[in-house]
């Protein structure tokens, strides 16, 4: 029996992840699909438009088996922390045969590559790198560069541009993790088709399929936005996304950190900030500066970005800001990778799988987390990072009666 796991945020689930989720039980002859998926806070920093029950419904609906939360550890991180959290607890689950992902590339002959050279270093892309990096160049432009140059000397011509591209670099890092952990999951990579990563226009890719990113802008700005989307979303997301809007749960964005954010701005020390993950360097300082004079989170944003400093960094660094997430706490949660697994939604094939993979997986099985909490251990901890994501994110949500505290220990998994 082959079992694939995808890795998602389904934010909000579209009519490409049903492509994906079709695709990926074809191409591994699969049958069962599991998709780890982001929790309320995500990869690039953003918060997800909607709740993570009701993503997880979309994706249940969509075709999914089992839906399992990549703890707030995790997805809120680089993307090679993502990679590592999100390949560590498919391994983990211990029935997963396939990791099935989209890329540019379309296959993993080009990745493989990069994968190998990222997961030992060898002293000599390290100094290509650090040059690169000392001309000024932001990290990832410049690790692209060392890629190239680095194959090039052993031989392997591979255009630079296959490090630049999103899904590529993601693919990496999923590759990079599968080597690192020594797990024996298959990857399997399919081509992104129509809609680009970072395309702002539905209609533009063709095949009733938009890019997230057009499909959030149109949610967030339109004033008919679900007319604008149903082309490109199945109906059974189109009708989660209308009772999430009507119940005043979302859309929620960056935008809505405002208010809770420059409280902390003009409350919170340098010092207390220089201890927040992936902050150093006198970052601390700019991002204080720059909140003075800035009246919105774009504007700080903008203000604080640089050549150095990506947009998509300091987008992380606003959320570990909101939510107190400090370096030492990312590395305590780094040496063991993710604790549980957390069950989110699960289809009547997923809930008969359940048994399997309670025998199977090297970690619990969680569908209820009362039980786990408050323990003092390291999986307490880590799922009780997972309620303060829940508990700052329903103060995010545009409905007032939504901002209630211990959310997460009361929400039952979705079944469909």
């Amino acid at each position: 029996m082959n079992t694939v796991g995808i890795i998602t945020e389904h934010n909000p689930f579209h009519n490409g992840h049903l492509y994906h989720v079709r695709k990926a039980r074809e191409e591994c002859a699969a049958d069962l699909v599991v998709s780890v998926m982001s929790g309320h806070f995500l990869q690039r920093g953003e918060p997800a438009l909607f709740n993570k029950w009701a993503r997880a419904e979309m994706a249940v609906r969509g075709g999914v088996d089992l839906v399992v939360e990549l703890p707030a550890a995790f997805s809120v991180r680089s993307a090679s922390a993502f990679a590592h959290g999100s390949i560590s607890l498919l391994d983990k689950m211990g029935v997963v045969t396939h990791v099935c992902f989209g890329s540019e590339a379309g296959h993993t002959d080009m990745l493989w590559p990069a994968a190998r050279v990222l997961a030992n270093e060898p002293p000599e892309f390290k100094e290509i790198l650090n040059n690169l990096l000392g001309t000024g160049l932001p990290y990832p432009a410049a690790r692209a560069g060392a890629l190239t140059g680095y194959l090039a000397c052993q031989g392997l011509d591979i255009p630079e541009d296959i490090f630049k591209s999103p899904n590529n670099i993601l693919g990496i890092e999923y590759l990079r993790a599968l080597i690192n952990t020594g797990s024996s999951i298959r990857p399997v990579a399919i081509k992104r088709f129509a809609a680009g990563y970072h395309d702002r226009e539905i209609g533009t890719g063709g095949a009733n399929i938009a890019s997230a990113t057009s499909i959030r802008e149109r949610l967030i700005n339109d004033s008919n936005r679900t007319e604008g989307i149903a082309a490109v979303v199945p109906s059974a997301s189109l009708e989660v996304i209308k009772r999430e809007i009507a119940g005043g749960q979302g859309p929620v964005y960056i935008d809505n950190y405002d208010r809770i954010l420059f409280y902390l701005l003009r409350t919170l020390s340098p010092e207390y900030l220089s201890l927040l993950n992936d902050v150093g360097e006198g970052l601390e300082n700019r991002i204080l500066e720059v909140s003075l004079a800035a009246g919105s989170v774009r504007e700080l944003l903008d203000g604080i970005k640089t050549r150095r400093y990506t947009w998509t960094r300091i987008q992380r660094i606003l959320s570990y800001i909101l939510l107190g997430y400090t370096g030492d706490m990312a590395h305590a949660f780094d040496i063991n990778g993710p604790l549980y697994i957390r069950v989110l939604g699960l289809s009547a094939k997923g809930r008969a799988s359940l048994k399997k993979i309670k025998k199977q997986a090297s970690v619990p099985v969680i569908t209820r987390t009362s039980p786990f909490l408050n323990k003092g251990d390291n999986l307490s901890q880590m799922l009780a990072f997972d309620v303060r994501a829940t508990d700052i994110y329903t103060l995010l949500c545009p409905g007032k009666t939504v901002a209630r505290r211990g959310i997460d220990c009361k929400i039952m998994p979705f079944v469909g």
